[in-house]
């Protein structure tokens, strides 16, 4: 029953992601704190600036407070949206009505808030949110804002790291949702100075450091690489300073795509190559291991600095580490390289209770290769675990169901013609995208400067949701929910069979 429920929890997460619309964002390695004011007025019908003129009773707030949950009035001092609903409403003009919903904070009378309606005629209204005069004037300034592109971001810039920590917040949230193109086309109208000293600070929060290193790999210079390289390396980072290696995945892509193909030599040294100057095996993190794989993947995917061949290269180095294997093992196949064929197949065979695991995507890269070697391999490791080859082909048919994969022929942006080989199983087209899918299990902060994320440990929550945009949201969508779905499942199935096989040792 254990792992039954543990099963229904990765497909809901897994679903949960594909509805999602994970894309190539501004910031590849953000997730927007919140809807953003454009998104919230957006869906709303009406939207006000409007003026607190009657607080909730003081006795009504309190922890212990009984009764109907606590509501104020306010009067509309501006319209940012649907004025003629407000003054079909009654909420327009010198007799205008007040409006009446709930509000859980004190604040004094006359104070300014931002309240949006829904439901006309008989409006809805929304928790009031708490806005300066400066806010006030930022909201006003929204709906004149193009939908997309880089003048549409050059108006956040603005306030990034503003002192009104609500329009910092937005700002951040509007580029965590924003294209990746658009960020780049806003190159000229950075600040590189600013955002390396942001980035330096440890006062500023992990998801905000993200942004400002993938704005700097944009914008910045090798001298700026430079200074993230010793961030990179943190032997010159203090303890007071540690918490500037947060985001170390976005810190990471920032460094090789100012440094070139050459930078991912000290990214391999740092956090993918175990092996010491001695011969002996050195500690790396699991956190930053993953970071580095995090970043690669942006390389590969997004960039256009580092030829994919030497991506591929780094992600070969976690092949001599049976444990970490998987995290990496669907990532060449997805990008095609068969060149290891065997190499997995030791792995497969030679695989131990701790990493017993790594048999499914080994299973699902040879599926998906169409040499006849790949062919040839699966008949004969079927031989040596059946039951293996089974849950490879199951956790592939369960991906296939959370995501849509073309089908074989069909033209992609990557290959207008369609006449790349495609990745066919067995079983059913509809399988192919999910066998080249990476079995990796981190949370939104497994790239900090924190323990790590276990591969055997309990599921992760599903990331806030972002608005979808227009760019690559296919690749990352697809490829986010089926790797939740595919390593979840399969290490749920395998923990109670590598415990077992422990205690019988």
């Amino acid at each position: 029953m254990r792992n039954l429920s543990q099963l229904s929890l990765v497909v809901a997460v897994a679903l949960s992601a594909a509805a999602v619309g994970v894309v190539a964002r501004a910031c590849p390695f953000c997730s927007a704190v919140s809807l953003t004011f454009a998104q919230e007025i957006a869906q709303s019908q009406a939207a006000v600036i409007a003026r607190l003129v009657e607080p909730p009773p003081a006795a009504s707030l309190g922890p212990r407070a009984d009764g109907p949950l606590p509501k104020a009035k306010f009067v509309v001092v501006e319209p940012l949206k649907g004025a003629d609903l407000l003054a079909d409403a009654g909420l327009a003009g010198a007799d205008a009505k007040q409006i009446e919903t709930i509000m859980l904070e004190e604040k004094p009378v006359g104070s300014l808030f931002l309240l949006m309606g829904v439901e006309p005629p008989n409006l809805v209204w929304s928790s009031p949110i708490a806005v300066s005069d400066r806010a006030v004037t930022y909201l006003k300034k929204l709906a004149d804002l193009p939908e997309k592109g880089a003048d549409r971001l050059a108006f956040f810039q603005q306030y990034l790291e503003d002192a009104d920590e609500t329009l910092a917040r937005d700002a951040y949230d509007e580029f965590a949702v924003a294209p990746y193109a658009d960020v780049r086309g806003l190159k000229d109208r950075m600040d590189a100075a600013q955002l390396l000293a942001w980035i330096e600070n440890p006062k500023v929060q992990a998801n905000r450091r993200r942004l400002y290193a993938t704005m700097l790999g944009v914008c910045g210079s090798p001298a700026d690489a430079e200074r993230i390289g010793k961030i990179l390396d943190g032997n010159a980072v203090t303890e007071e300073q540690a918490e500037i290696r947060s985001g170390l995945d976005a810190l990471i892509a920032c460094y090789v795509t100012l440094r070139g193909p050459e930078g991912l030599d000290l990214v391999d040294r740092l956090f993918l190559d175990r092996t010491a100057a001695d011969g002996k095996s050195r500690d790396v993190p699991f956190a930053e291991t993953y970071a580095a794989v995090m970043a690669l993947r942006f390389l590969g995917e997004e960039s256009d600095i580092v030829p994919r061949p030497r991506v591929l290269q780094s992600l070969r180095v976690l092949l001599d580490e049976p444990k970490l294997a998987d995290l990496v093992i669907a990532d060449l196949a997805r990008w095609q390289d068969w060149s290891v064929i065997e190499k997995l197949v030791d792995l497969f065979k030679t695989a131990q209770a701790d990493n017993i695991f790594v048999r499914e995507p080994v299973v699902n890269y040879l599926k998906a290769c169409p040499l006849p070697e790949a062919a040839a391999a699966v008949v004969e490791l079927e031989k040596i675990d059946p039951e293996a080859v089974r849950r490879a082909a199951t956790l592939a048919g369960l991906a296939a169901v959370a995501t849509a994969a073309p089908k074989p022929g069909d033209a992609s942006d990557d290959d207008p013609g369609g006449t790349a080989p495609q990745a066919v199983p067995p079983t059913a087209d509809d399988a192919a995208l999910a066998a080249t899918i990476a079995p990796v299990l981190a949370d939104e902060d497994a790239t900090d400067a924190l323990p790590g994320v276990d591969p055997t440990a309990p599921l992760p929550a599903a990331p806030p949701a972002a608005a979808p945009v227009e760019g690559q949201a296919w690749k990352w969508a697809l490829w986010a929910a089926a790797v939740l779905l595919v390593a979840g499942v399969s290490r749920a199935v395998l923990k109670p069979a590598a415990s077992s096989g422990r205690a019988a040792r």
